[in-house]
């Protein structure tokens, strides 16, 4: 039988300690369901036992005192801590987090979820991190770093992606830490979580993981700092101290950053990279001039109409048609109507022309 099943069975009335007993030695066997369903049924007979033993509920005061004391009991709370245990192994953090819930409403310092954050297993180290992420209470913060720091790299990722549903400035600091983690996953948590936060302390770590060597980190981190640079109040100059920067990739996203800002200072950049021969590059800068909202930049846009490479058409459209050209609908109009056009790029040809002459909203990607 586990430890903590072993722990609870020692205790309690003569019904609890069976259901316990019983549920162990199901748990040994790897029959989690099984072991659920017999605490669920002891569960719901204790529940049963005390509204059967106290007066029937008249009003809605007596209601919540039974309901404080059925979370209150202590045979409850003790078949509840054998369910997150099952609950963990079932790879159910949500049912676990409900349970957790409950647990806390009868015992508010209950440290079953502690307990658990320092099993021997990593699984169940994961998804009590997870529960403690579904809990979202800056008072678990705490126990969080810690399992960011944790030898499983599972249990890691899991712990960033709980701080970044914590909206608190404490998170800011470890969170930019594990932009540094050995495993890319955790690497790319931090960077969306960070975006999440919404706090200009990541912009300068945000930028320097845009050079990453791993793709998906770097998209991450563009993510972020793109919602960043949404966000009301934010200094722009951080992406304006980096358009020099010696790395392309830091350069675009702080050009395209200060673009979504409407700054003028990135649309030189911006242009410069429009003739990159990395079409990455290409593309984001084309992305960013038709955020820009200066209409000096539709020449350029409108040249590129024609490019060769079928994404680039598609953002130079979008971008016309965000800037409002009422020049350009009839070039739109003739891409919308030519049948030897993608279908993508004649939509986005037509939702320009629409968003131009005010019948739509701005067009997706191409």
């Amino acid at each position: 039988m586990t430890c903590a099943a072993v722990a609870l069975a020692g205790c309690g009335n003569k019904e609890t300690k069976e259901a316990l007993q019983k549920a162990g030695a199901l748990q040994d066997q790897k029959q989690y369901q099984d072991a659920n369903s017999v605490l669920l049924a002891a569960l719901q007979a204790r529940v049963a036992k005390i509204r059967a033993d106290n007066p029937p509920v008249t009003d809605q005061a007596s209601n919540e005192a039974l309901k404080k004391k059925i979370h209150s009991d202590s045979e409850c709370l003790k078949l509840e801590r054998a369910q997150i245990l099952v609950y963990l192994h079932l790879e159910r953090a949500d049912l676990a987090s409900a349970v957790y819930s409950d647990i806390l409403m009868g015992n508010p310092g209950d440290t079953v979820i502690a307990d658990t954050l320092k099993d021997k297993d990593a699984m169940i180290r994961t998804g009590a991190v997870r529960v403690l992420g579904l809990e979202g209470k800056p008072d678990a913060i705490p126990a969080l770093v810690t399992a960011s720091k944790d030898d499983d790299k599972d249990v890691r990722r899991a712990a960033v992606s709980a701080l970044g549903t914590i909206k608190d400035p404490s998170t800011i600091d470890p969170l930019i830490a594990a932009l540094k983690d050995q495993n890319w996953f955790v690497r790319s948590e931090a960077a969306s979580s960070l975006g999440l936060q919404k706090d200009p302390r990541a912009i300068k770590p945000l930028l320097d993981a845009v050079t990453d060597t791993d793709t998906t980190v770097e998209s991450s981190a563009e993510s972020a700092l793109l919602d960043l640079s949404r966000t009301q109040g934010v200094s722009a100059e951080e992406f304006a101290a980096r358009l020099n920067d010696l790395n392309p990739k830091i350069q675009m996203i702080s050009g395209v950053c200060l673009a979504f800002m409407h700054d003028p200072r990135a649309v030189p950049v911006l242009t410069k990279l429009t003739a990159s021969p990395d079409l990455t590059l290409r593309l984001e800068a084309l992305k960013g001039l038709g955020e820009s909202g200066d209409p000096a930049y539709i020449p350029l846009l409108q040249q590129t109409l024609k490019d060769t490479d079928v994404n680039v058409r598609g953002w130079s459209i979008i971008g016309l048609g965000n800037l409002k050209d009422q020049a350009s609908v009839p070039a739109l109009q003739a891409i919308a109507a030519d049948t030897t056009q993608s279908p993508k790029i004649r939509a986005a040809a037509t939702a320009s022309v629409n968003r131009i002459t005010g019948q739509n909203p701005a067009p997706g990607g191409p």
